[in-house]
């Protein structure tokens, strides 16, 4: 029977091949003596940095043994997060799609990892990126799809956003799938989906369901700005501060011609962008 090639016997192999000592491997790959002595004893776990100057080290390519990483000390050993998560950010550096969505899946048999990884994914999006981010969107999305939440929501939106492209009708298959899930995100939110969801059902001339969303961002954009003016009637100044989330989308929908004649304005396909 054939003995399971793990981490530390490519490295022990490699070592005996090119009859280097521990010492002499250490200097190269930067790392204390000690240090690599007990990882190779097995008494200490290899931390990712680690692992990128000892592959680098024995002239592999960035991410080489990242899947023995993942079956030696996740897998077959414990998830921890402070191993997790850098090794996620790495795999997203990478590319390596196929190590993530490995990776999400076996942690996410346990749904108390299910906001580390969508803090994550949300990390990933907003530094562009998306497919990386979509990963693990989807894993999330999976596991708690009986779940009903908020974050199931976001991540449905997040999913949407990312897959729109040049091909109408697979964005008419993605609206359609992401419709049912927008009032299940904060107003904000809310506001922002249907104004996307409006957008792409303007781009394939569906007007009776771009005039759907305008009328329910008409009404929810009503109720922040009434919220926000202290039910006065008057149309609030926006405010300079960045972490409010509320005033790009309002002043969006302000911007667009009135709130009150939106559904008009979208039938022209005068819509904002």
């Amino acid at each position: 029977m054939q003995a399971t090639t793990t981490m530390l016997s490519e490295l022990e192999e490699y070592l005996r091949q090119k009859g280097l000592s521990i010492t002499e491997f250490a200097k190269r790959s930067q790392l204390h003596s000690g240090t690599l002595s007990n990882i190779l004893r097995g008494h200490r776990p290899i931390a990712m940095q680690q692992l990128d100057r000892i592959t680098e080290a024995m002239g592999q390519e960035e991410g080489y043994f990242y899947d023995l990483y993942i079956d030696d000390y996740i897998i077959r050993g414990s998830s921890d997060w402070r191993r997790i998560g850098p090794l996620l950010l790495r795999c997203a550096d990478l590319n390596k799609l196929d190590s993530i969505q490995r990776l999400a899946r076996h942690i996410m048999d346990n749904l108390m990892y299910a906001p580390l990884l969508f803090e994550t994914a949300e990390e990933l999006f907003m530094a562009g990126k998306k497919d990386a981010a979509a990963a693990i969107y989807e894993i999330v999305a999976e596991a708690e799809r009986y779940q009903h939440s908020g974050r199931l929501a976001l991540c449905q939106f997040r999913l949407f956003i990312i897959s729109l492209s040049d091909d109408q009708n697979r964005n008419l298959w993605a609206a359609n799938r992401f419709e049912p899930f927008v009032e299940r995100l904060d107003e904000v939110d809310q506001l922002d989906a249907l104004k996307e969801l409006a957008n792409t059902y303007r781009s394939v001339q569906h007007w009776d369901k771009v005039d759907e969303c305008a009328a329910k961002m008409g009404h929810k954009a009503r109720i922040q700005m009434s919220w926000r003016s202290g039910l006065n009637g008057e149309c609030p100044s926006l405010p300079s501060s960045p972490a409010d989330r509320c005033s790009s989308t309002l002043h969006t929908v302000i911007c667009c011609g009135g709130m009150f004649v939106m559904n008009r304005v979208t039938m022209r396909g005068l819509w904002v962008t």
